[in-house]
């Protein structure tokens, strides 16, 4: 555009001089003083000034222009140089940060920083990037584990997190690892649990001294000499049911304050539910209680967990909801997917939670009834929990609902 205004400045100059000269040199009278531009066309001729005059117009404007352009050319430097230094600043911020980034290009890599070879020590820049086949798929979506040899006789493991965006061709990917947060999660659940058992010791001393104290005295029957064989045979079942109580709770509160998943492996949703089904079916049918299960998960739905930690957690909610109904009343049990998470909801027809312990329904030895524990749903949170899950529980108009997530694997 610049350069067309010079061009078109210097030819109206010029114009205008050879028109002058030439007028000069061949003056016409008045009435003939008029240059015709164009007399076989029909358009009106046009006199050296007024052609003087809009060559100054355009000129003018050309100007205007070449203003116009230089201020914007300055603008458009300013702002490449501020770019410039935005992507040294960011340049030097990603690769100082500890995770690894890598942008993709139709999966394609092009770039990465320095982090990221730590979790892929041969990634380079025009590869394509697929998670390798010796990352084993942990509990919640995204996360793996990676192992990693130290020297020859030791072996360590590793938790890392994979976020991927996606915008159009290109994709961003960041690699973190989360061991150490994965492992103080870890512990402060167990510290929270001896510190729950801590201060619920009068609870564990009650719980402990009714039936030891019931076995004793059955123990001290047995001892009598007179006593007839057929009342000798029934205190021995007494004394080894109340033994059975003891032990089963000894069992309880170590699982829940050691409660953790061991050996995690791939299980669909729909055998989970399933699993829990069967274990607690024949309890349902005794006390003619219905178990409506509705299950719409689909068969692809996997998750991550310990075989029967998740379906034992299921039935000690599903329990919790046999105590409380009664003969011919229904319990619900209802599992959709949504969003990469299991949602399971248990609805009983029951007087609901009490207001008093509500809050506290799920801390070790929270129950009103008389032949509970206190454990079975504390020990569920737990497993729940450690499997990256959440519980909760509300009132209804007909009786309580629990509400349990769990995150999906895979689908």
């Amino acid at each position: 555009m610049i350069f067309y205004a010079h061009i078109v400045k210097k030819e109206a100059k010029f114009a205008s001089y050879s028109y002058s000269v030439a007028k000069a040199k061949n003056p016409l009278p008045n009435s003939e003083n008029t240059m015709p531009l164009a007399a076989n066309s029909g358009n009106l001729p046009l006199d050296a000034k007024h052609l003087e005059e809009a060559f100054a117009i355009f000129y003018a404007e050309s100007q205007k222009l070449e203003a116009q352009q230089s201020a914007l050319q300055e603008k458009i430097n300013q702002l490449s140089d501020e770019l410039q230094k935005s992507n040294q600043r960011l340049g030097i911020l990603v690769n100082a940060i500890p995770a690894g980034v890598i942008l993709l290009e139709n999966n394609i890599v092009l770039l990465h920083n320095p982090a990221v070879l730590h979790f892929l020590p041969t990634l380079s820049a025009g590869q394509s990037f697929a998670i390798p086949s010796d990352w084993q798929q942990s509990i919640a979506p995204g996360e793996y584990l990676i192992g990693e040899t130290d020297s020859p006789d030791s072996k360590t493991q590793k938790t890392v997190q994979v976020i991927r965006i996606d915008e159009g061709i290109r994709s961003f990917i960041q690699i973190q690892d989360i061991t150490a947060n994965i492992s103080l999660h870890q512990e402060t659940q167990r510290e929270n649990r001896l510190s729950a058992m801590g201060k619920m010791a009068a609870g564990i001393a009650h719980q402990f001294r009714t039936p030891l104290a019931t076995a004793l005295l059955y123990s001290s029957h047995l001892c009598d000499d007179d006593l007839a064989p057929e009342m000798s045979k029934e205190f021995a079942q007494r004394l080894r049911k109340q033994l059975l109580d003891l032990e089963k709770l000894s069992q309880e509160m170590l699982r829940f304050i050691s409660n953790r998943p061991s050996k995690n492996i791939l299980t669909s949703a729909q055998q989970i539910i399933d699993e829990a089904q069967a274990s607690i079916q024949a309890l349902f049918e005794s006390k003619e209680v219905e178990l409506n299960v509705q299950c719409s998960v689909p068969s692809s739905a996997m998750l991550l967990v310990e075989p029967k930690s998740i379906p034992n957690a299921l039935v000690a909610v599903l329990e919790n909801a046999l105590s409380v109904s009664k003969s011919k009343d229904s319990v619900q049990l209802q599992a959709s997917v949504d969003t990469k998470k299991l949602i399971i909801s248990i609805k009983d027809q029951g007087p609901g939670i009490a207001s008093t312990i509500i809050d506290s329904l799920f801390e070790p030895f929270s129950t009103t009834s008389a032949n509970g524990t206190g454990l079975g749903l504390s020990i569920a949170k737990n497993t729940i929990e450690a499997h990256r899950g959440t519980i909760a529980v509300e009132n209804s108009n007909h009786g309580a609902t629990f509400k349990i997530t769990l995150p999906i694997a895979s689908e």
